[in-house]
């Protein structure tokens, strides 16, 4: 059912008190000692870096966002550096290694032909550099920026340099060479949106999870972002059975584009930056209605956005898109719950954050997806089978999970 605006105001009144009532009386974070990876730990390590082997491009140093298909986002150079250093710290490359391929990788990103000259395109060819559409033919003019994105590149090269700050002063030249200020307009991110072919315009970018985990990084290199990093007055809650589920006021009727809300961005800013009281509490919800799916049908349930094998190629597995609980949908929100997955990535994520009886049951469901080229997306609920879509974002966020486990955030 349909809230109207007069309720909505109403609700993000009482999601203000709930947050402050159960804030003022949260327990502590989940603490977990840190420990070495056992022999099994540090195979799946093994597998998840095997896919930045077998998928750098050898002479630009930038990984394929999807095994084989030389494109790029910068969303997904940012979990290179983020996989990069992990495999460093738990011994699965050398410094050698580690400081070649990120002197390659930063020289690159350096020659990146930028859109309108501003700020990185949204995909580029891996091989040549040159800015692309989304099936990797040249777009001479660009498809526009991310901001979203270009904030993770930045988060991983925070993280990269804090372990190699030998190459600070190189990343900060890069950084230089971007009009970051763009961004950024009234507190908030924002990115171009294309229409057709002739023109392009600035659109507020950034739903629930997704925004606050960009917010934390941009606040961190002192852009004026604090709005987008919070989660009031943008949450709302819905009760859905026994339970609630955290959502975003902007929806596809009043905002033009629907919100959803999954695991990746919770468990992206928990991995890399540690908790923060609202953000934690936001996603222990997200985590607990999960559990309470597998409690109340028997399926197991991680979600998150994940490459799909074969059509529709990509989706959006949510807790709740806009009023809708529990849909799997494409980019363009069209509805292919009949290809939602248990996610890899979201099982270990939440495996090291959480570390609980459930947890442990994710994992232990997943762990065989391991090929020689990287693990597997997941599996699809429907029948059980292998979604063996290969991507970078998957084996990055293992390595960071794992990371997790040995040594906490990877920028405490």
């Amino acid at each position: 059912m349909r809230i109207t605006d007069h309720f909505q105001r109403l609700l993000a009144v009482l999601v203000g008190v709930y947050l402050s009532a159960v804030t003022a009386f949260a327990a502590e974070y989940p603490s977990h000692p840190e420990s070495p990876l056992t022999a099994e730990e540090f195979q799946f390590a093994r597998t998840a870096w095997a896919y930045f082997v077998v998928n750098e491009d050898p002479k630009t140093g930038l990984v394929a966002s999807v095994n084989n298909f030389k494109s790029t986002t910068l969303w997904d150079e940012g979990g290179y550096f983020m996989a990069l250093t992990a495999a460093y710290k738990l011994g699965i490359i050398s410094h050698s290694e580690a400081t070649k391929r990120l002197s390659r990788l930063l020289a690159s990103l350096a020659r990146l032909p930028l859109y309108q000259g501003k700020l990185p395109n949204k995909v580029y060819n891996t091989a040549t550099l040159a800015m692309t559409d989304y099936a990797n033919k040249p777009a001479k003019a660009g498809l526009g920026w991310s901001a979203l994105d270009i904030m993770r590149l930045i988060s991983g090269m925070l993280i990269a340099t804090r372990t190699f700050p030998e190459y600070q002063p190189q990343a900060q030249r890069l950084l230089n060479l971007w009009q970051l200020h763009l961004l950024t307009h009234k507190g908030r991110f924002q990115g171009i949106a294309i229409r057709g072919q002739a023109y392009d315009h600035l659109v507020q970018e950034g739903r629930i999870g997704y925004e606050q985990y960009a917010g934390r990084i941009g606040v961190l290199i002192g852009l004026p972002v604090k709005l987008a990093k919070q989660y009031q007055p943008i949450l709302r809650i819905q009760q859905y059975r026994s339970i609630i589920l955290p959502g975003d006021i902007r929806t596809a009727d009043s905002h033009g584009v629907s919100s959803i809300t999954t695991s990746e961005p919770f468990m992206l800013e928990a991995l890399e930056f540690g908790w923060r009281k609202d953000a934690y509490l936001v996603a222990t919800a997200v985590y607990q209605a999960q559990k309470f799916r597998y409690r109340e049908t028997g399926v197991l349930t991680a979600l998150s956005e994940d490459h799909i094998r074969g059509k529709p190629y990509f989706a959006y597995n949510a807790l709740l898109m806009d009023y809708t609980p529990f849909v799997t949908v494409t980019a363009r929100r069209k509805d292919v719950s009949g290809k939602r997955g248990l996610s890899t990535k979201a099982s270990f994520g939440w495996w090291a954050l959480m570390r609980d009886d459930y947890t442990e049951l994710l994992l232990q469901s997943v762990k065989h997806l391991q090929s020689r080229r990287g693990w597997y997306a997941g599996l699809f609920e429907k029948d059980g089978s292998p979604n063996k879509a290969l991507t970078l974002n998957t084996n990055a966020v293992v390595l960071e999970a794992l990371h997790y486990k040995v040594y906490g955030p990877l920028f405490p």
